[in-house]
């Protein structure tokens, strides 16, 4: 059961999700996120600093779950199976966090901190050469390719499910892209 502390944390975070979904982090205030939780600005201080440092701890909450859910279920030889659980699961728990880090104004960051995060464990998983040029590439590659398709769905409305998402990711990064247009033609 979670604490009032807790509880009280995550409805800020979630206010100020719902506003960064309006307007960028830049145009957002203490005050008005206050006043969407049901809070005052002394509640908001014994949590945060600033703003920013809300956008930070969504930042972090989401790169450590991401990272300990792909160390946790990714296996390279039912790639695309552990892939579809582990992406659904966590978008499903997390959607609103991704609309506010893959909104243009955070997704470069939050794309390099992800890579920075996650390359070590991927690179093992596979047992890709840590030290080659050849391998932070293809970790490029493959990271780059969800993190754009992920902006793009949430950009386009979410048209799809995350289920038909993952499932999609999951088979252009096992069977390639070229494949996949050469059948949809």
């Amino acid at each position: 059961m979670r604490t009032d502390s807790e509880i009280t944390r995550q409805n800020l975070i979630d206010a100020f999700c719902f506003l960064a979904a309006k307007k960028p982090v830049a145009k957002i205030t203490i005050r008005e996120l206050v006043e969407k939780a049901g809070y005052n600005r002394g509640t908001f201080y014994r949590y945060f600093r600033d703003i920013y440092d809300v956008l930070e701890q969504v930042e972090s909450l989401v790169l450590r779950q991401v990272a300990e859910n792909f160390r946790l279920n990714i296996k390279p030889e039912n790639f695309e199976q552990t892939f579809l659980a582990a992406f659904t699961k966590i978008q499903r728990e997390r959607a609103a966090y991704f609309d506010v880090l893959l909104c243009p104004e955070n997704q470069a960051r939050f794309a390099e901190k992800l890579l920075e995060e996650i390359s070590p464990t991927f690179m093992e998983t596979f047992r890709l050469p840590l030290d080659e040029v050849r391998s932070k590439y293809l970790t490029e590659i493959y990271f780059g390719t969800v993190l754009s398709v992920m902006k793009l769905w949430i950009r386009d409305g979410r048209k799809f499910s995350a289920e038909e998402l993952s499932k999609f990711l999951g088979e252009i990064l096992t069977g390639g892209v070229l494949p996949a247009i050469n059948h949809s033609a």
